[in-house]
């Protein structure tokens, strides 16, 4: 009884993706594609999976779960050494499971490339019919994907994203009136980055959508870039090297971000400084060579829409 009603409950949750708005499902479809499989499952595999779950079949998987693997943990705080040696001993003696070897480590994850199109060229595009009926809204996200690795792209990429959120906004929310949630923004993805634009609608289809969003980013370098003077890039530049400087407020705050270099296998400890150095040499021509590089030659996009 007592486990039926655990998976009720997850039921209930999984269930609950049906009625999410459009924008969301853009974003989480989108998202699908950069993963290669096993690293997210979709909502429908995990609820076909949790069907299928009994209580014998869960306690046969306890059985394996903490059998072998490879263990890492990160100690931080008021600790010294010894004490956080302490910590690790005593968590290995409960869990006592065998440890692998290198060679069975599990893959870290690798963002996969998006498709590659050219100036003209219409983009990849993934069209899914919004699973809830009463939802008349629409909605397009469109996925502009930087396979760099480097402080440079990394923050080059939210410098860009800092000089079109507003005008953005403007164009298609304000002037256009396409829809009442206009946004753009950057993620992570193991060592790329993406810059997304999302609308949703209840008076546009997604094509228009798309097609007034791909209209905006056609007239980013001559709108946006080629108006721009240093000053304007400085400006920009301090508000993210002031974001990044700003103390955390919370260990919890570093301890994730520390635990994030960890889990992704990076272990790049001093990020927030390498690309505070890196903002800081960031140039006018930096920002338009790589809008050419991210869109104007050539560009990894997805188009992912709700109609």
């Amino acid at each position: 009884e007592e486990f039926e009603r655990y998976k009720d409950n997850l039921t209930r949750a999984l269930s609950a993706f049906k009625v999410k708005q459009p924008y969301a499902h853009a974003i989480y479809y989108a998202s699908l594609t950069q993963q290669p499989r096993n690293f997210q499952y979709t909502n429908e595999q995990l609820v076909n999976s949790l069907r299928e779950t009994s209580l014998p079949r869960l306690v046969e998987y306890v059985k394996t779960l903490w059998a072998s693997g490879k263990g890492e943990a990160l100690i931080q705080g008021n600790y010294d050494r010894a004490e956080a040696l302490d910590i690790v001993d005593a968590i290995d003696r409960t869990l006592s499971f065998e440890t692998i070897t290198p060679d069975r480590y599990p893959a870290r994850l690798r963002a996969l490339p998006l498709p590659v199109s050219g100036p003209g060229e219409k983009p990849t595009r993934l069209s899914v019919s919004e699973p809830n009926p009463s939802n008349n809204n629409a909605a397009s996200q469109i996925t502009l994907q930087c396979l760099g690795e480097s402080e440079k792209d990394h923050v080059l990429i939210e410098i860009l994203n800092a000089i079109m959120e507003e005008p953005f906004y403007d164009d298609l929310r304000t002037k256009q009136q396409l829809g009442y949630i206009v946004a753009s923004g950057v993620k992570a993805v193991d060592r790329s980055r993406t810059l997304s634009l999302v609308v949703q609608s209840n008076v546009a289809p997604a094509e228009r959508i798309t097609r007034s969003m791909i209209e905006f980013l056609d007239g980013v370098s001559e709108r946006l870039l080629e108006p721009l003077t240093s000053v304007d890039i400085e400006l920009f530049v301090k508000g993210l090297v002031d974001r990044r400087l700003e103390p955390d407020k919370q260990l919890a705050v570093e301890v994730t971000r520390n635990w994030s270099e960890i889990a992704t296998g990076r272990f790049q400890y001093d990020r927030l400084q390498a690309e505070v150095a890196a903002l800081l040499a960031i140039t006018r021509g930096d920002v338009v060579d790589f809008w050419d590089r991210l869109y104007a030659r050539e560009r990894l996009m997805l188009v992912s829409e709700i109609v």
